[in-house]
């Protein structure tokens, strides 16, 4: 009997990657973005974990590849990703994450009125991001916290999330915050409502998971975080204008997205996108080491 994996058996990481096709809106809005922010990582569509090891490590032999999906089919961490990547999209009935699709629609269609009206709730949303990022960072990448914060900080995948986090969750949504300028918006947040907003993660996480590394791991990566909104708080307009040629065509209408995200409706699933990558990459880390690239 044969003691290799088939690509099937690695399926959390697969079936996430699978849920999205390079054509699809929530691909297209990333790449737009990513396009317009320079120094920004190549969006690179994984259909596969295989698609992962390649970019990773162009010289991967079939073995290695067999063996990496073997560590995306069993390993718990990149479960976690996973996992965590699919909450920080849904949320549950008892809390509502606004998500950047609610600060897309009321910076693209002009609602100033209504963006101020929701900055706290926004600012909540944007600490609990940096949180439940910090998580999968820390499941996703092995070593101790300042290597985790090291391979996060030079993979496709890692940069990706934080250049999104970066320009969606904090400066489009914040552009007008003086604390954006020259400030330090994220400490400020953070110091604010870290601690409010790790108790609304443990409870959105439930029992049957420990997310209390995040806080650990937020303190390490918040330098890098703050350097990328510092970066994107540069390129707000080309960001939102790349970005818009995708959002109101996802259902016709701002009065539709606003209505649909205010139910708590799941319009561009960034995160599930995002964090599936990072487990595909973080299987390929976890088994083969950093990119060769």
């Amino acid at each position: 009997m044969s003691n290799t994996t088939d690509i099937t058996t690695a399926a959390g990481v697969n079936t996430a990657l699978s849920e999205f096709s390079d054509s699809d809106y929530t691909p297209k809005l990333v790449d737009a973005i990513y396009k317009v922010l320079p120094y920004a990582p190549q969006y690179a569509h994984y259909a596969s974990v295989d698609d992962a090891v390649l970019a990773l490590h162009p010289g991967a032999t079939s073995l290695d590849i067999e063996r990496v999906r073997a560590t995306a089919a069993s390993d718990e961490n990149i479960a976690d990703v996973i996992w965590m990547a699919k909450l920080l999209d849904t949320g549950d009935s008892g809390y509502m994450i606004y998500t950047g699709v609610r600060s897309a629609v009321n910076f693209f269609f002009g609602d100033k009125s209504r963006g101020l009206e929701t900055d706290d709730q926004q600012r909540n949303d944007a600490v609990l991001k940096a949180l439940g990022l910090a998580y999968m960072i820390y499941k996703a990448y092995p070593g101790t916290l300042s290597e985790k914060a090291n391979l996060f900080r030079t993979n496709p995948a890692g940069q990706s999330l934080a250049m999104y986090y970066g320009s969606i969750e904090v400066a489009l949504p914040f552009a007008d915050n003086a604390l954006l300028k020259g400030g330090n918006i994220l400490g400020d947040f953070f110091n604010k409502d870290g601690g409010e907003q790790m108790s609304r993660l443990s409870q959105l996480a439930g029992g049957g998971h420990e997310v209390s590394e995040a806080a650990g791991m937020l303190s390490t990566i918040a330098e890098p975080l703050k350097k990328v909104v510092d970066h994107a708080s540069n390129y707000i307009e080309p960001v939102a204008a790349s970005a818009k040629q995708y959002l109101p065509s996802v259902v016709g209408g701002a009065d539709k997205v606003a209505g649909l995200v205010a139910s708590g409706a799941d319009i561009l699933p960034v995160y599930r996108l995002l964090g599936a990558r990072l487990a595909a990459e973080a299987a390929v880390i976890r088994t083969l080491g950093p990119s060769k690239q």
